[in-house]
């Protein structure tokens, strides 16, 4: 059981869990491929290539003369060319020779997201049809999902049974199609509220015919809206599930396959980062998207959705000018500049196919017979150029580099990632190069002067996990006072953004956890100064073994495009004995969460502590002040722990005092909540010791706060 303990030094204490508000990051992305495949020792440029003439056949008998290659615009000399067929390498020259083994593996990954009975059968008929083809031995495929998070039905296999089997499961119906009787509804009230006389009814059916019109546009207005949000919805579940699909691939060598069948999405507001992310990510691991429109000739009209939402901006906007303050304003006109913004990139079509050509494959769409497309698709696996050269990049600031290839004749159509991002090959090894943002958070980190534009707090807390193990919680803390909101080009909008980077070291120096996130941070001119009030908290639990390390962080405010840094010390203690977690002071609790872990390190009870760094606390308007820690008693040790507790205030001691303690949970653990009434402290910098005691082992760990 959690203790929540009363307890009484120099002064007496009283609890209160409120200091202020605090928002939480969502965890974007915790590890990071390396960037483009560049050589470490030559700076070389690798990419698959698939050349086809106008009748979509491959053309196998190209030389170097027949490519030009272009990097941001600049023109390059090719270094190396060769076709890859099967497990050989071809020279232009014409001479095979065998792939190097590691070479030889094809990976293909399938991923479905289909919902409709129809949808389902057309990725199924297309998934069992690449089966078919004749693909060699070296051919290995997953089949996975895609169910609001990535999961994986069949791992890595060329086992044609078990293949089958797992795509039938993927495609497979087991409930009933609600889905398609909701899309023939909408399709009706569409066409009943299109046909509804535009002149007023007769007196005698003018109640019924209003009556009626009015329900239809309710339902219609409500499966639109629905139809909205689920793309939406569908939009970040699927960019980010595809993402963790893409960004480890880089680990194999070789040319890799992604086909995807989905029913389509479209970018939400605010995303847009995250789907350059993915195509970025996808290129420098060397993933080629195959995107299946799996609903072929059956569905909508792709600009339907578009169409939806354009008039309702319309009608919004139509409503709100004749608004003359006399109601409330709607939910519709209080969205409209979202609403706007998202009917231009409603058709789903146009996203899945920038997806594909951006990475060097291509959308299959508007057809029920995947036959054909289906063989290309297996062709591109077996059969590619591959071109290198020599980038000559003078500044590597993680800045995206455009390709592209022109042919020698205008009758070749080209397949080819669209570019890269700059890296230093020192970020090229394996798990260690950044994602694009990150490259000027490292170029600060490693900065002769660490740059201080604005405050922030971070630190290194320990604490033992469920299995006894040495766990890190990372804590980060900016006040978003500190934070650039700029007037977005449309509406009442202010857009920020913040990202932020962790480097662990051991005491080589060698990086052994490397962290990341980035996060829009929007508002409306209503909510802007509520929201600067706030505080942005960002916390990462990860296993550390035994030792000290050094912490590295730095924080970029992305709007003013201002960055500072900070660099630590994380001491964790052993595993097992007596041991204290790092102390921080409580900024606010809430309610526990479906997503809280259970063993959320700051979990206490039914809440969830929001710790704050480096305090600066006003008097005048906070009585107390919480501090949060957790004992982890020696259970091999008969003696109960005892815990002191030492105020310093400008470097003198004040006085000592020892709170009782309460009896350790099964696991040996007191969670330990103790605050202090600020009444009689004088403004000034202090320190609180908190020692623990049981038998001949101490434990010791403190925690420092400023009083204005």
């Amino acid at each position: 059981m959690s203790k929540i303990l009363y307890i009484t030094v120099l002064w007496a204490f009283a609890v209160s869990l409120s200091l202020g508000q605090a928002i939480s990051a969502p965890q974007i992305q915790t590890t990071s491929p390396p960037g483009s495949r560049v050589s470490a020792t030559s700076e070389e440029v690798l990419m698959d290539v698939v050349v086809r003439d106008k009748k979509g056949r491959a053309v196998k008998d190209l030389k170097p003369d027949d490519f030009r290659v272009f990097d941001n615009g600049q023109a390059k000399t090719i270094k190396s060319f060769r076709l890859i067929e099967g497990n050989d390498a071809v020279a232009s020259g014409g001479a095979r020779t065998p792939l190097e083994p590691p070479h030889r593996v094809r990976s293909v990954m399938m991923i479905f997201q289909c919902h409709h009975d129809e949808a389902r059968r057309l990725a199924r008929d297309g998934a069992l049809d690449l089966l078919k083809q004749d693909l060699a031995s070296n051919v290995d495929m997953a089949v996975m999902t895609i169910d609001q998070k990535l999961e994986v039905l069949q791992p890595y296999t060329n086992d044609q049974t078990a293949l089958r089997e797992a795509i039938e499961r993927a495609t497979s119906s087991r409930v009933y199609d609600f889905a398609a009787n909701t899309a023939r509804v909408r399709r009706e009230l569409q066409q009943a509220v299109d046909s509804s006389p535009q002149s007023a009814p007769s007196q005698s059916t003018e109640s019924d015919a209003q009556a009626k019109a009015g329900m239809n546009q309710m339902l219609l207005a409500a499966l639109n809206t629905e139809h909205s949000n689920a793309v939406v919805v569908a939009g970040r579940d699927e960019i980010f599930s595809l993402l963790d699909a893409v960004k480890e691939q880089y680990r194999l060598p070789g040319r890799k396959t992604l086909v995807y069948f989905s029913e389509g999405f479209t970018i939400p507001i605010g995303f847009e980062a995250a789907f350059d992310d993915l195509i970025g990510t996808a290129n420098r691991s060397n993933v080629s998207l195959y995107v299946v429109d799996a609903w072929g000739l059956l569905g909508a009209n792709p600009n339907q959705s578009g169409k939806n939402e354009l008039r309702s901006a319309a009608q919004s906007s139509q409503s709100q000018h004749g608004n003359m303050g006399d109601r409330p304003v709607t939910m519709g006109e209080a969205n409209l500049i979202d609403t706007a913004i998202q009917s231009t990139r409603a058709n789903y079509q146009m996203t899945l196919a920038r997806l594909a050509d951006s990475t060097g494959g291509f959308l299959i769409a508007n057809t029920n017979d995947l036959r054909a497309p289906i063989r290309r698709l297996a062709e591109d696996i077996q059969s590619y150029y591959e071109i290198s050269y020599v980038p000559e990049i003078k500044k590597y600031d993680g800045s995206f580099h455009k390709v592209v290839l022109k042919m020698a004749s205008g009758d070749w159509r080209v397949q080819s990632r669209s570019g890269y991002n700059a890296f230093p090959t020192s970020l090229n090894s394996p798990g260690t190069a950044p994602v694009p943002y990150e490259t000027a958070l490292l170029a600060a980190l490693n900065s002769p002067e660490l740059p201080k534009a604005f405050e922030y707090g971070a630190a290194g807390l320990y604490f033992r996990g469920l299995r006894n193990q040495s766990e890190c919680e990372v804590v980060m803390d900016v006040p978003l006072s500190n934070v650039t909101f700029n007037k977005a080009d449309a509406g009442d909008q202010y857009k920020g953004s913040l990202s932020n980077l962790v480097v662990v070291k051991d005491v080589q120096g060698q990086v052994v956890k490397k962290l990341q996130n980035e996060v829009p941070i929007n508002a409306t001119s209503e909510r802007l100064e509520t929201l600067k009030a706030n505080h942005f908290i960002y916390t990462e639990t990860f296993d550390l073994p035994p030792g000290r390390y050094a912490l590295e962080t730095a924080v970029r405010d992305g709007e003013g495009d201002r960055i500072s840094a900070s660099k630590g010390t994380v001491i964790m203690a052993p595993s097992s004995g007596l041991a204290i977690s790092g102390v921080s002071v409580v900024r606010s609790t809430k309610e526990r969460g479906a997503s809280t872990a259970d063993d959320d390190p700051f979990l206490l009870g039914t809440k969830v502590i929001s710790p704050t760094l480096n305090p600066v606390i006003s008097k005048a308007n906070n009585s107390t002040l919480p501090f949060y820690l957790v004992i982890y008693t020696n259970k091999n040790v008969a003696a109960a722990p005892q815990l002191i507790m030492e105020f310093s205030r400008n470097g003198k001691v004040l006085g000592k005092g020892l709170p009782p303690l309460g009896s350790p949970d099964k696991d040996g653990k007191i969670q330990y909540v103790a605050m202090t009434p600020l009444e009689r402290f004088e403004p000034g910098n202090f320190t609180v010791r908190f020692i623990v005691k049981q038998g001949s082992e101490t434990a010791e760990e403190s925690a420092s706060f400023v009083l204005k």
